[in-house]
């Protein structure tokens, strides 16, 4: 078993779930301000810019879970067939550049999104 495809399948698997988790809340209006969990520097605003900045950055974090569970239905299936043995098997690549993209959405993307909605 590769300890690297396991890694990124576990971490990749908790990021669509934080973000499961993110757009549920959201659509439900019941996202509290936090400054933990969400987007960074939104916290210290109000209520209102807060519940403005989430719902415009709604649709990147579920684009980035999205991608986040496909990268861990990758990485899973490559533990189930026995792949990732070696640093660049392809499927250790796929992890990780899916990951990435995810990653880049959630950050650029929904903060973007955000930034738009709050100060545009």
């Amino acid at each position: 078993m590769s300890r690297m495809l396991l890694v990124l399948c576990l971490g990749f698997a908790l990021g669509a779930l934080v973000c499961a988790i993110q757009y549920v809340l959201i659509r439900a209006g019941r996202f509290p301000r936090n400054p933990y969990i969400g987007l960074p520097g939104y916290a210290r605003e109000s209520d209102e810019v807060w519940a403005r900045a989430h719902k415009a950055a709604l649709p990147w974090i579920g684009r980035a879970g999205l991608l986040a569970a496909v990268t861990a239905t990758i990485g899973a299936f490559g533990l189930a067939v026995g792949a990732g043995i070696e640093a660049w098997d392809p499927l250790n690549v796929a992890c990780g550049i899916g990951g990435a993209v995810a990653a880049g959405l959630y950050l650029f993307g929904a903060n973007g999104a955000a930034d738009e909605a709050t100060n545009g």
